[in-house]
């Protein structure tokens, strides 16, 4: 299986990581091992722990696994991090770094028969392991409600409504098997000046929608930030980085809730002091952002933002 996944922002990424002493690394999303092959051939990694929830990932890591000792893949979900470093080698260990690349792989969005491209006919799953929902039951079975529901919370789509609408009457029909069907459809409800303004496919939103909602991401990337800062070394660091904005406030909120950083429900509400205890130290006062030239050679990277703090 060819690996067509490309590791964003890796420069930044390493440019963080210490170079004078041995550490302890989780890459939290392993996907087709970018990170984790970078970061074993240029730094001093006594351990490095990868995790990844899809089975294909696996293959991937066999390479890795014949060259570097200090390399272990756990295929799991992110968001039992703390379990899984409790019950392998890894037990009592505290890590240094740990890097998330929250969302879906190009390996997962290029093969057609994982059902996340609406460019590439393939069944409706969109599963990416460990899941116990998929995209035909939720369009084919799903009340029109619900369905408007999780495409505008999790899709931030503003014509919902219209597209859980025409999904429900096709389907009346027959069933909607496969991802070009549920694109095209879609893509009937979108007005013409929206597709004319927009660079984005009509599709994107409502397919991002069902698959957030298909593998709970939200909820696991919650769970597992949450979760890190009780296997994190004093000074050491969180990185991750992420590719909408459902994600990035995820991040962004964690690491100011837990920095002791002023933070407000609403511009509208006056600031609200934090009550957690301050764990954390934001690092980037800003997200980074890829540069021109990363963008141009690896267009996918386009809406990426990195996000740092430090344990304190």
């Amino acid at each position: 299986m060819k690996n067509l996944h490309k590791s964003v922002m890796i420069n930044e990424i390493i440019s963080f990581l210490p170079l004078t002493k041995s550490i302890n690394i989780i890459d939290a999303t392993f996907g087709g091992g970018g990170y984790s092959k970078t970061i074993l051939e240029k730094f001093n990694v006594k351990h490095l722990l990868a995790i990844d929830r899809d089975p294909t990932s696996k293959i991937f890591a066999k390479k890795i696994e014949s060259k570097f000792s200090n390399f272990t893949l756990i295929n799991d979900k992110f968001s039992k991090i703390e379990e899984i470093v409790n019950n392998t080698e890894f037990k009592d260990k505290k890590f240094d770094i740990i890097l998330f690349d929250i969302g879906t792989s190009s390996n997962q969005i290029d093969n057609a028969q994982r059902g996340f491209s609406f460019n590439k006919s393939g069944p409706l799953d969109m599963q990416m392991g460990g899941s116990d929902k998929n995209a035909y039951d939720i369009i084919n079975k799903y009340e029109e409600k619900n369905l408007a529901d999780i495409i505008y919370q999790y899709g931030e789509e503003r014509y919902s409504r219209v597209i859980a609408k025409e999904i429900v009457k096709n389907r009346g029909v027959k069933f909607i098997n496969n991802t070009i069907e549920l694109s095209n459809i879609i893509k009937k409800c979108l007005p013409k000046k929206n597709k004319l303004k927009n660079k984005i496919h009509p599709a994107t939103k409502t397919f991002q929608a069902i698959r957030i909602y298909v593998n709970d991401e939200l909820n696991e990337l919650k769970t597992s930030l949450e979760k890190t800062l009780k296997i994190l070394n004093k000074d050491g660091l969180i990185l991750v980085v992420s590719f909408q904005s459902l994600e990035d406030r995820i991040v962004k909120d964690f690491f100011n809730h837990n920095s002791g950083k002023r933070w407000r429900s609403s511009r509208h509400y006056p600031e609200l002091p934090d009550k957690l205890a301050t764990q954390l130290k934001i690092i980037t006062k800003k997200p980074i952002l890829p540069s021109a030239s990363e963008i141009f050679e690896n267009p996918r990277s386009r809406s990426a933002k990195l996000r740092v703090a430090q344990k304190i």
